[in-house]
């Protein structure tokens, strides 16, 4: 009786252990910048929303995959209306490499690339370009609530510069709250700005919700974004 007792102490204990040493999920949406977070090996995860706004409805989906502990593929299909345009828009492959991790004053810094082969698309998106992506991710945890990232890179064959500022605020564990500043240099400049909320409903479980809008511009783009994500 003694011997049992003691087992299924051992047994609680060690199951609250593991409860407690488990990584709560880590996404790329719904902001704008990426993150320096890559999945630890043999993880998986699917991260799934629907973009809305102004002639725009698109179902953004993510498949992320660690292929080791500093290394991660993922594959992002999206489908949907984008003014006269609707059906599946060209899918592409992205690596996500971590470099170094935050030290002092030195952030975090993870590369990140994007390739886009434009012939696999829907009619209304198909062209027989390849298009790519090459980033650098930079976070800097100020303390247990508070982080800023900020992501700089170029495309469109390195003629246009992307930039992002992120804010991020987690009052409690299970919430999280951002505000964000992103833009485009090429033959013009760009402004944008996005807000959100991220709930953990479980370790492995997330919820979101943003609002994203242009700044200063006579196009007046504005969107919507709210998704749901699982780690495997």
């Amino acid at each position: 009786m003694k011997f049992t007792f003691q087992l299924f102490l051992l047994l609680l204990f060690t199951a609250t252990h593991l409860q407690a040493q488990e990584e709560n999920i880590n996404t790329d949406r719904p902001d704008q910048s990426d993150g320096v977070y890559t999945l630890t090996k043999k993880h998986f995860q699917i991260e799934e929303g629907v973009t809305i706004g102004k002639n725009l409805f698109v179902n953004n989906l993510m498949l992320r995959y660690g292929l080791t502990n500093s290394t991660e593929i993922r594959l992002l299909s999206d489908v949907g209306k984008i003014d006269e345009s609707n059906g599946f828009l060209p899918l592409t492959i992205s690596v996500k490499q971590k470099i170094i991790k935050q030290k002092n004053l030195i952030p975090a810094i993870t590369a990140v690339g994007y390739m886009s082969y434009e012939k696999i698309a829907s009619k209304d998106f198909q062209t027989n370009n390849i298009s790519y992506e090459l980033k650098l991710a930079f976070e800097n945890e100020v303390n247990e609530n508070f982080t800023v990232s900020y992501n700089a890179g170029l495309t469109d064959e390195f003629k246009t510069f992307n930039y992002t500022l992120n804010l991020g605020y987690s009052p409690i564990e299970k919430l999280s709250l951002f505000a964000e500043y992103f833009g485009s240099v090429n033959s013009s400049v760009q402004h944008n700005a996005d807000a959100g909320i991220l709930i953990l409903l479980y370790p492995k479980l997330q919820v979101d919700i943003a609002r994203g809008h242009s700044i200063a511009d006579s196009d007046n783009r504005f969107y919507t974004t709210f998704g749901i994500s699982y780690k495997f």
